[in-house]
């Protein structure tokens, strides 16, 4: 639009008369608030958020480890090889202890 015609525009606009609520509008507002969706502020995440809803994934993929090592455990110990204790046993035998420590 040129300027002229926008001059045109706002003085029409400033002879009109402002328009006016109908009476019973603070009312129609509260109406209508209960409706509206519930709209939730944006916060700022932290770590320790994140993790919280992370938690229940981190403890299922904690339990499933444990659970495949156990098995892994049981499954080797079946097959022969040696328990997990038999090698912390056979460590500390290497070691030559005397009165005067390692």
């Amino acid at each position: 639009m040129n300027e002229k015609k926008l001059k045109r525009l706002f003085e029409a606009a400033r002879k009109e008369a402002a328009p006016v609520p109908p009476a019973d509008f603070a009312a129609d507002v509260l109406r209508a608030l209960p409706r509206g969706p519930v709209a939730e502020a944006a916060e700022a995440n932290s770590v320790f958020d994140q993790l919280n809803r992370l938690f229940p994934r981190l403890a299922l993929a904690a339990a499933a480890i444990i659970l495949l090592c156990v098995a892994a455990d049981y499954g080797l110990t079946s097959a022969g090889l040696p328990e997990l204790g038999d090698g912390a046993a056979q460590l500390s035998s290497q070691f030559d202890l005397n009165e005067d420590g390692l």
